[in-house]
């Protein structure tokens, strides 16, 4: 039996940031950063063909390590971009890398999160098929 290697299915987006996001210090408030993980995931199931707003599967945080690498400095009308791509999956679970990044590119932080598969009725964990949950034959965005 051959294992395929899992594709890529990476996906950029880019993110507003608000002057609230920011702190006295004039730097992006750390708890910003978990928010910005979240747009990219949504963004990046979109992308992928799976819309967990209408089914009964939802998708839950397990585990997440987030890294500091470079502060965001104030900028009330600014933009960032987090780029997510699946970096892993297991029977009841799948993990995604994200990165922060700064208008020229640098990484402002990295992020690796992984989700389980929740029914949101019954709440009992769930396989995660990804193959059934999301468009792998798309090419990367």
């Amino acid at each position: 039996m051959t294992t395929a290697t899992p594709p890529v299915l990476e996906h950029v987006c880019e993110v507003a940031l608000r002057p609230n996001d920011f702190d006295r210090a004039g730097h992006l408030n750390n708890s910003v950063y978990v928010q910005l993980l979240e747009t990219g995931r949504w963004e990046w199931g979109l992308a992928h063909g799976a819309d967990a707003r209408e089914g009964t599967l939802v998708a839950v945080v397990l585990q997440l390590r987030l890294d500091f690498l470079r502060a965001v400095d104030w900028d009330p009308v600014g933009r960032l971009a987090v780029r997510t791509s699946l970096a892993g999956r297991s029977p009841y679970s799948f993990s995604l890398a994200q990165d922060v990044e700064l208008p020229d590119g640098t990484v402002a932080a990295r992020g690796r999160v992984r989700l389980g598969l929740v029914d949101r009725h019954t709440k009992r964990a769930h396989r995660v098929d990804l193959q059934a949950m999301l468009d792998t034959s798309a090419s990367p965005a």
